[in-house]
């Protein structure tokens, strides 16, 4: 059984193993925008995909920390910081960290 904690929004009572109830979750999401606000259109799909064969096969280095994109490791085709552009393919676990210091920035 999953352990069970306090929803992360000050305040809640709920006891669930996400980090939020169904509620707080949702009005999470909302706020976060959707998927096409976020920046992932149709044409990032796109370009997404002319770069999977290269990055799949181990060819490519990572945008942000320059080590290659192993085959089988999760990547994401990362915007440039100011979110305009792309950098480029990045591991998962680089252009999150990205995302995060960014969203923490005053």
């Amino acid at each position: 059984m999953a352990r069970q904690r306090v929803c992360a929004e000050p305040g809640c009572p709920e006891l669930q193993a996400a980090p939020r109830c169904p509620g707080h979750a949702r009005e999470a999401e909302q706020v976060r925008g959707t998927r096409q606000q976020r920046g992932y259109t149709a044409a990032h799909d796109r370009l997404r995909e002319k770069w999977r064969p290269r990055v799949e096969a181990g060819l490519v280095d990572c945008a942000r920390c320059e080590r290659r994109i192993l085959p089988g490791e999760t990547w994401a085709l990362d915007h440039s910081d100011d979110r305009i552009g792309y950098l480029g393919p990045s591991h998962k676990r680089c252009n999150d960290s990205a995302g995060g210091r960014a969203a923490h920035q005053t």
